[in-house]
C-alpha cells in the first residue's frame, strides 16, 4: 500500500480508523452473506439481498464520514464510489440492479477487502 504522505499509517486518527474498519467488517459480512450462493441463487433470495444491501448501505456511510487525508492513504480505494452506492440504495432504491451489486460482490470486493485486510494486519490489529 503506498502512502500519499509522510506520515505513518498509525497517524490515521482513531475515529477514521473505526470507519475503515467499519468498512472492513460489512465487506467481510458481504463477502459470507454470498458466499455459498451461485448468481441466480442470489437474485431469488430476497432475504440476503436487504442483508447485502444493508452492509453497502453501512460502508457507504462510513467512507462518507472518511477525512480527504484519511482516503488519500489509500489511492487504491474508490471511496467516492462506495459513498455513490451507497446514495444510490438509499435515494433510489426502486431503482437497484441486482446484476451491479451481484457484480460488486463477485470483483470490486475481494480487491476491497484485500487492501483494508493489508491495513489493518499492518496496525496489528485484528482482521
Amino acid at each position: 500500500m503506498s502512502q500519499s504522505s509522510d506520515q505513518p499509517l498509525n497517524s490515521i486518527p482513531p475515529r477514521q480508523v473505526a470507519w475503515l474498519l467499519d468498512i472492513f467488517l460489512s465487506v467481510e459480512t458481504i463477502q459470507t452473506y454470498a458466499a455459498e450462493l451461485t448468481h441466480d441463487q442470489f437474485m431469488e433470495d430476497s432475504k440476503t439481498q436487504d442483508a447485502v444491501l444493508r452492509r453497502f448501505m453501512v460502508a457507504g456511510e462510513a467512507a462518507a464520514q472518511l477525512l480527504p487525508e484519511t482516503c488519500a492513504e489509500f489511492p487504491g480505494i474508490p471511496f467516492h464510489k462506495i459513498v455513490g452506492m451507497r446514495h444510490r440504495l438509499v435515494h433510489d432504491y426502486g431503482n437497484v440492479d441486482l446484476e451491479v451489486v451481484w457484480e460488486t460482490i463477485q470483483f470490486h470486493l475481494p480487491l476491497l477487502f484485500n487492501q483494508l485486510q493489508q491495513f489493518f494486519s499492518e496496525r496489528g490489529e485484528p482482521n
